[in-house]
């Protein structure tokens, strides 16, 4: 914490507040720089179109056989705790998903 000296009041306390990394250095993992969160993620997508085909069964029951998924608007990637806007980190996201 920093103490700065105002004319005619005295010392005035201020508070710097420092952003932290967003990928740990040497592994490559993302971590939300406002509330430090390295688990919990969203990708929110806007404007999309699923189409899922299915089979129906002999007994009624219905079993999907494949889906499709159009995303015809924007993509965001969100902290999962905080919900701070991390899609500057999406690409790398993309890249780790097995």
């Amino acid at each position: 914490m920093e103490k700065t000296k105002v004319p005619g009041k005295g010392l005035k306390k201020r508070v710097v507040v420092a952003k932290k990394p967003g990928v740990y250095p040497g592994t490559g993992r993302i971590v939300c720089p406002y509330c430090g969160n390295d688990e919990e993620f969203l990708e929110v997508a806007e404007n999309v179109t699923i189409t899922t085909r299915y089979i129906q069964n002999e007994d009624g029951s219905f079993t999907p056989l494949a889906d499709d998924t159009d995303v015809l608007g924007e993509i965001r990637f969100n902290c999962g705790r905080c919900g701070a806007d991390l899609t500057k980190f999406h690409k790398r996201f993309l890249e780790m998903l097995f």
